[in-house]
């Protein structure tokens, strides 16, 4: 038996820049934007990586984006994927997970899998959706949370990472969908020649007709989705920093917690 992993893999907006609404108030402004791997999903790289070098076999990446994915793709590569595949969406709907999962499903169908792996979540929008719902849209059985994985023949035994630190083991016949936990490994950096060979590696790109839709919007019938609005947090409270000798620091924070009630000294 051949084992074949297929890795959905996201980028992110850089959580260090300031962001921006649109002046809609339905998104944040991405024309100023830089992107960097979904974290999650490095840890689902890594883990289908492992399983490759234990058992054999392919490790395929995909995602669903525009043009600017693919260094993402090529660093997979580098890493240990042995193809890569960009679904062309110029828009991929980053808040809907539904069109995204059944987007998704269409190409993964493409492609022989016996595991698909996804982070747990993405950096961005932690909603942990879209990989139930591409489990729901390819009918296969689904493990999430996942921290170790074991595999015997065609039976995947996953570790689940459950509320207060439980762990639950569960058993799935493949193919089978695995959402990865953070820190479930250790991923790899890609050394120097293999990220040069990777540069050289075609990307195979789908477009909607390759997965029998004539527009991206196909993909989101039969139900409604938008975003109403957008909005930063309101500020509930501010901070109040005292300076001077400790002395005086005391005397003052003293001064307000009686202010405020917490102490009657």
């Amino acid at each position: 038996m051949v084992l074949n992993i297929v890795v959905c893999m996201k980028q992110v907006p850089n959580p260090d820049l300031q962001f921006q609404i649109n002046p809609e108030g339905t998104d944040i402004r991405r024309d100023a934007l830089n992107y960097r791997t979904n974290g999650a999903d490095e840890y689902a790289l890594e883990e289908a990586v492992r399983l490759k070098e234990k058992h054999g076999g392919r490790v395929t990446v995909i995602t669903a984006g525009p043009k600017r994915t693919e260094p993402m793709l090529r660093e997979a590569l580098a890493k240990g994927a042995d193809e890569a595949v960009r679904v062309a969406v110029d828009d991929p709907a980053p808040y809907d997970a539904m069109k995204v999962a059944r987007i998704l499903a269409a190409a993964v169908k493409t492609i022989p899998h016996d595991l698909v792996l996804t982070g747990v979540q993405s950096d961005d929008h932690i909603n942990s959706l879209t990989g139930g719902l591409l489990a729901a849209t390819l009918g296969r059985p689904h493990a999430s949370v996942v921290t170790k994985v074991d595999l015997s023949g065609t039976t995947v035994t996953a570790s689940r990472e459950l509320e207060g630190g439980d762990i639950q083991v569960v058993q799935l016949d493949t193919p089978a969908v695995l959402t990865i936990q953070f820190g479930t490994n250790t991923p790899r950096y890609a050394p120097l020649p293999a990220i040069m060979k990777a540069s050289r590696q075609p990307i195979r790109e789908l477009g909607p007709a390759a997965l029998g839709a004539a527009t991206w919007e196909d993909f989101a019938t039969g139900y409604a989705f938008r975003v109403h609005r957008l909005s930063p947090p309101e500020a509930k409270g501010h901070a109040e920093m005292f300076t001077g000798p400790v002395a005086e620091q005391a005397k003052r924070l003293a001064r307000l917690l009686r202010e405020k009630g917490f102490y009657r000294g």
